[in-house]
């Protein structure tokens, strides 16, 4: 018991020294504080925010299981096999998306697009390389993105220019996510201190991205209907001929004799011909519409949700959230240096 007691005595004893420590230099752990709180205060204005422009959208890239079925049973019903419409291919999966927004074809795309900065029309990449200050290196090596004809030679020199830039890009400053692994929505971030380049680029990516996608997912059933399409004008071309040519043969045998056999005989040819291109034409119309609703079906459905606006989100605190933060913070920084201060001179001592 005389131990336990003269434990807990030690430890009150303690306490009351620190405390002691403390208020004797209270003054000096208010100016440390209120030195930081201006340093935190200075740094939060004075420096450059980094900017978040932030585009968010749904993604329904897959025909739906109904449309699926109505399709089945209209080709089932025409008499055709819907496997060859109906594309069961997950290319394009949400997550191969992601990857696409990051592949360096899309972002190198992206930086040789134009953009209007103020009053200016400006190629991202030139903008890129002035905000990273590393134009001056371009124009030492020769390098111009502003000469279109450069641009089109796509000399060794350029490529290797836009190689770094997009390494710089996906390494610091892009972001692809996907907030929940229920939903299909995304969203592509780009973190930059420039306003307005965080922006442009931010917007610049997403319609190329959404583009390309949009016109890969339809291309193979949007060939499949032109093709189906020119062959419907084309037997219909065929099929009015042929009309055309049984009314002539029917025509020029107003009165036929019935006990003349010979003389029906071009009239029944064409009558055939008419009948045979009729079914031809009819089968192909079948499979136009069919085509049509396929094609309608793999259309995806890209809907912007949200997008950057301007003033853009950025990383510089407000007044009095800085305002706490930085007396909070000074405050522990002056507890804590002052508390090692005091146990190096004990440990001296």
């Amino acid at each position: 018991m005389d131990n336990k007691e003269y434990s807990i005595l030690f430890v009150i004893e303690s306490i009351k020294n620190w405390l002691n420590y403390f208020l004797e230099n209270s003054k000096k752990i208010i100016i440390l504080s209120l030195s930081i709180l201006v340093i935190s205060l200075i740094y939060n204005y004075v420096k450059s925010p980094t900017h978040y422009a932030r585009t968010s959208f749904v993604l329904d890239s897959e025909s739906s299981s109904n449309s699926i079925a109505d399709i089945s049973s209209l080709a089932s019903l025409a008499g055709i096999n819907a496997s060859s419409f109906i594309d069961a291919s997950s290319l394009f999966q949400i997550d191969n998306i992601q990857e696409l927004y990051r592949s360096s074809s899309m972002i190198k795309e992206t930086l040789l697009t134009n953009s209007l900065f103020g009053n200016k029309n400006e190629l991202l990449i030139n903008r890129f390389g002035q905000e990273e200050k590393i134009n001056k290196k371009w124009n030492n090596l020769g390098i111009d993105f502003s000469n279109e004809s450069l641009l089109r030679s796509k000399s060794r020199l350029h490529d290797s220019v836009l190689f770094e830039a997009v390494k710089i890009i996906k390494e610091k400053y892009l972001m692809v996510d996907k907030p929940s692994r229920k939903t299909t929505i995304l969203e592509i971030g780009f973190d930059h201190k420039d306003e307005l380049f965080a922006k442009s680029f931010n917007e610049n990516l997403v319609s190329i991205v959404n583009n390309f996608y949009f016109k890969t997912k339809t291309r193979k059933t949007g060939e499949n209907l032109k093709i189906l399409q020119r062959q419907a004008d084309s037997v219909k071309k065929v099929l009015d001929k042929s009309i055309l040519i049984l009314a002539e043969k029917d025509q020029s045998i107003p009165n036929p004799n019935p006990l003349t056999k010979v003389s029906l005989v071009p009239y029944q040819k064409a009558l055939v011909d008419v009948q045979a291109n009729g079914a031809i034409y009819q089968e192909i119309v079948t499979q136009l519409e069919l085509a049509k609703v396929t094609h309608r079906n793999k259309t995806p459905l890209i809907q912007i949700i949200d997008k950057p606006n301007l003033p853009l989100e950025n990383s510089r605190l407000k007044f009095f959230e800085c305002l706490f933060y930085g007396l909070f913070g000074g405050l522990l920084i002056a507890i804590f240096y002052f508390s090692l201060l005091r146990f190096y001179n004990s440990l001296i001592k």
